[in-house]
């Protein structure tokens, strides 16, 4: 018997350790998935402290802010409803919160030169949002997991929060030096020194949304075939959405312009063209808000729900059953996933969309 506690007892002390070493692990573990929750919270209690605090002893007033940290397109359909919303808060100190590589579109529409870039803008909603006067947000429905959009994007946004918008994008202004410098970038890259110039952006953007790079290729040779010789690409290698190509090809026949200016820089190329074609994206919403004409390329998303009518009119939409998919519940694709292997842009005919360019081109 005494044998017996003795090895009883000489187990219960080895498994001591490993169950320290188990503990020890959950512990870790349960600090690890805690250290971006403490992040978050640290991040929004110094966005209060570097931010917020320093506008409300300096002006003694809780200053309004408009948050959307998310796409280019996305930001700018919320400048109509920006817009009519600072009317409620005359005088007020206004803030945008968007990402950092965006900061120059509030300032662009007249919105506010004060902007932020804080990513869990919710965190400070819920703790710090008796700080403010008003803090707007403007999910889209699209964002949702069990919604979609019913309506154009401006108008949903601005019904949201109460107010009426006309079916139309924002203006947006381009500083003069910014726009003169990229007018001599243009005409320095020209291959005529006459003619209509043409501005063509392929990407970066989410692979379901990707007109083929032959079908692109075969475009601009075609609009060659039809003396249109200044055909520019624009666009960058990187997108902020890490599921979009890295690489972006360049098109035989068109300059590149790839990775040359910043993004105000691209507003203004878009600005200095003709005519502008693009798949969706948030150039194409530049473009409209420019009121340049464009010619917009659709597959797994509506031109109607994104952009204004007078745009939508010379938009190329897929003719895919499943054409759309983005807009219903549920989806059959989020960014990169589509069983049918993108056919919705696939089967867009070159000519199509050559057709529609040319109808725009006669009125240059």
């Amino acid at each position: 018997m005494p044998r017996r506690k003795s090895s009883s007892l000489s187990g219960k002390l080895a498994s001591i350790p490993d169950r320290n070493k188990s503990s020890f692990k959950n512990q870790t573990r349960h600090l690890k998935s805690l250290l971006p929750l403490l992040s978050r919270h640290a991040q929004a209690f110094w966005y209060v402290i570097t931010v917020v605090l320093p506008v409300i002893l300096r002006t003694g007033q809780r200053p309004v802010i408009f948050s959307k940290y998310s796409g280019i397109g996305d930001i700018i359909c919320t400048f109509p409803a920006v817009l009519k919303l600072k009317q409620r808060h005359q005088g007020a100190t206004f803030l945008y919160n968007c990402h950092a590589d965006y900061a120059c579109l509030p300032p662009m529409a007249g919105i506010t030169k004060k902007v932020t870039s804080l990513l869990h803008a919710g965190v400070l909603r819920h703790w710090y949002g008796w700080l403010f006067s008003a803090f707007y947000e403007f999910p889209c429905a699209d964002e949702e997991p069990d919604d979609f959009c019913r309506q154009y994007v401006v108008r949903e946004y601005a019904e949201a929060h109460g107010v009426s918008v006309e079916d139309a994008h924002p203006r947006l202004r381009i500083a003069a030096d910014v726009q003169s410098r990229v007018n001599s970038v243009l005409r320095a890259a020209a291959k005529a020194a006459c003619g209509p110039a043409i501005l063509i952006y392929c990407g970066p953007t989410w692979p379901v949304r990707a007109w083929p790079a032959e079908s692109w290729k075969a475009l601009v040779s075609e609009l060659q075939d039809h003396g249109y010789s200044n055909i520019f690409q624009i666009g960058v290698d990187h997108h902020l959405s890490a599921t979009s190509t890295s690489r972006l090809p360049e098109i035989p026949g068109a300059v590149s312009l790839i990775n040359l200016f910043s993004l105000e820089e691209t507003a203004a190329a878009i600005a200095a063209s003709n005519l502008f074609v693009a798949v969706d994206s948030g150039m194409l919403h530049f473009a409209a808000a420019l009121q340049i004409p464009c010619v917009g390329i659709f597959g797994s998303t509506l031109p109607q729900l994104r952009l204004p009518p007078e745009d939508t009119r010379h938009c190329v939409v897929s003719t895919a059953a499943c054409q759309g998919c983005h807009h219903r519940i549920p989806r059959i694709h989020w960014e990169t996933g589509c069983p049918h292997d993108v056919k919705c842009m696939k089967m867009i005919p070159v000519a199509e969309v050559l057709k529609a360019c040319l109808r725009l081109l006669d009125r240059v």
